[in-house]
Formats: structure tokens, C-alpha cells, sequence
């Protein structure tokens, strides 16, 4: 018995709407930086990702928060991103001479001092979600794994911790 050879799936071929973006979903998406990779076929079309989303954009979208916890995650994100802290994770031996003065660490002491404040009123847990969601860009659901939680328990801390923030900031 002869076996029939199985045909390939032509690759520039939808799999799905969203795949190549709709004009009007293209249109409507406001803020959000769009961007082309072809299929690597000549004459392929071009899938469309979104390059610049975090879990935070995604979950204020999709209604799983409010405006309010939007704007209070994206405002720790804003304080973490003044402290430079970000430039600090890995080690760099560059010669440093150290005469006792002040500055020359790069790191704005204010915004790391509001940061630290913050995360000491929200407490242990609700904080490090707010971290990982809001500066790690990390999925509420993945920050709940890796504390051997159910995945749902994670965007329930999440809203938990992004109301403490908001009441906080005074955001309302």
C-alpha cells in the first residue's frame, strides 16, 4: 500500500483575523506601536505583532482592571524607572575611586526612597506581585506559579495590591 504524501500548509495563509490586523483594529489601537515580519516566502504576508504591551496594558484592555489600578501600576512603573535602579542589576568593574563625597552612583535617591516607601506600605506579598507585574513585566498568573499558587490567585493580588497602591498615591 502506497502511502499519499501530505501536503504542507501554504505559510501566507491566515490562521486567524488578528494575524495580519484588520484595518479598523490597526486604527483603533491607540499608543501601540505595531510591527511587520514576514513569513520569510517571497510574496508571503506579513504578520503583526505588538512589539511594546505589557501584562499591565493587556489586563487594563482586556477589563481585568480598572483605570484607577492602570494608572497606579503604571505610576510605580514610573517611579521605578526614575531610580535608574534598572541599570544597576548587573555588576560592572569600571574602576571607581571613591573620595567619601556624595553622588556617582547614578541612582536618583529620592525616587528609590519613594519606591522602597511604597512597597513597605503595601506590604511583602502585595508588593513583590506589584513588581512583577508592573516593573518586571511579568504575567500575574506566572508570578502566582512560582509562589505555588493557583494562576488565578495572582491577578486577584494583583488588584489587591494595585488598590493599596492607588489609595496610597491618592489616586482616585
Amino acid at each position: 500500500m502506497v502511502k499519499k504524501k501530505k501536503r504542507n500548509k501554504p505559510l501566507n495563509v491566515r490562521q486567524d483575523r488578528a494575524d495580519h490586523g484588520t484595518p479598523e483594529a490597526l486604527a483603533q489601537a491607540d499608543g501601540i506601536k505595531f510591527e511587520t515580519v514576514d513569513g520569510g516566502r517571497a510574496g508571503a504576508q506579513k504578520r503583526v505583532y505588538i512589539s511594546r504591551q505589557t501584562p499591565l496594558d493587556r489586563y487594563k484592555d482586556r477589563g481585568i482592571i480598572t483605570d484607577v489600578q492602570y494608572r497606579a501600576g503604571y505610576h510605580l512603573f514610573v517611579l521605578w524607572d526614575k531610580t535608574k535602579a534598572a541599570q544597576n542589576i548587573t555588576s560592572s568593574y569600571d574602576r571607581v575611586i571613591v573620595d567619601g563625597g556624595g553622588g556617582g552612583s547614578g541612582l536618583n535617591e529620592y525616587a528609590y526612597a519613594d519606591f522602597i516607601a511604597l512597597q513597605r506600605e503595601m506590604g511583602r506579598e502585595l508588593s513583590s506581585v506589584a513588581r512583577a507585574v508592573c516593573v518586571e513585566c511579568e504575567s500575574a498568573s506566572a508570578w502566582a506559579k512560582r509562589f505555588r499558587l493557583p494562576s488565578r490567585m495572582g491577578i486577584e493580588k494583583l488588584r489587591m495590591a494595585l488598590d493599596v497602591l492607588a489609595r496610597v498615591l491618592r489616586i482616585s
